[in-house]
């Protein structure tokens, strides 16, 4: 049941026959039994639309206890969302973390594992996510949490339902981030370990470099695309991946690794196709 990434079965929200009063918010308990006509995810925020045409969605369900069928499990799990907080990192304010806990068993469990900041938040994205961080569906929605690539990636600001004002598809960001957090070079596996310390930027401001200082032993490692790593200038855990190891392993970078060639100059002006973020690490 602990997890960093949840995916929910198409239409795994299912909330029995109707919400009994017990199992609303206190701003909704005193009202009859309702049935659930429609589920959506708006951002990281759900929307419940209910037979009445009433409307609950985002801090509004602080409190309601949910009925969820994780993918892969015969039987549905009773749920209570216990806060939801706007996100202090996220200067638009549209980012809502939902703290959420299994109350199946007589021990009520925390949903997710801790994250870096040793917080257990969840989110809802639109769309389902295969275990390697990859949308395979537009349809249904899966509950990331805060210590997942995906939950990171949207709260460093990239934000996969948003389009800038240029046009500018934030979803292809987020891809290129999902696979940059989990120094995934060939867009087929992880090979990242946790607590790295990484610098992350790009191309449109949304994360800045941070100033280097004379005891930042940070380097330029790769830039990052939807499909993985444009180019490589060293692996993050040597122990898990080495150049020699992409060379054989990740054809399309055989002739686009090291700190010769792979340098943040290079990528930032496409020499090796378009980059859209960046990043430094040890």
């Amino acid at each position: 049941m602990i997890a960093t990434f949840i995916k929910l079965a198409v239409g795994a929200l299912l909330f029995c026959a109707a919400f009994a009063s017990s199992s609303l918010p206190a701003a909704a308990a005193a009202s009859p039994p309702e049935r659930i006509e429609k589920t959506e995810v708006v951002g990281t925020a759900f929307r419940f639309t209910f037979s009445s045409g009433k409307v609950l969605q985002g801090k509004e369900l602080v409190g309601a206890t949910l009925s969820l069928r994780l993918s892969g499990d015969a039987v549905a799990h009773r749920v209570r969302i216990d806060d939801i907080v706007t996100d202090s990192r996220d200067p638009d304010g549209e980012v809502l973390l939902h703290k959420v806990t299994v109350v199946d068993g007589r021990t009520p469990v925390e949903l997710c594992d801790p994250d870096p900041d040793g917080n257990r938040w969840m989110f809802p994205l639109k769309g389902q996510w295969n275990s390697e961080g990859k949308m395979i569906s537009q349809s249904g929605f899966t509950l990331t949490c805060s210590a997942g690539a995906q939950g990171k990636c949207v709260r460093f600001g990239y934000k996969p339902w948003k389009t800038l004002s240029d046009g500018t598809d934030l979803a292809e960001y987020h891809r290129a981030c999902v696979n940059m957090v989990r120094a995934d070079y060939c867009g087929d596996r992880a090979t990242t370990r946790t607590g790295m310390k990484i610098d992350i930027y790009d191309d449109r401001g949304i994360q800045r470099e941070a100033e280097s200082s004379g005891s930042d032993e940070l380097s330029f490692e790769a830039g990052w695309s939807t499909a993985g790593a444009v180019c490589v200038a060293h692996t993050r855990v040597p122990d898990k991946m080495t150049l020699d190891g992409l060379q054989h392993s990740c054809p399309r970078l055989a002739n686009r690794l090291g700190s010769v060639l792979c340098t943040a100059q290079n990528a930032k002006t496409g020499l090796f196709g378009k980059a859209l973020i960046f990043n430094r690490s040890h």
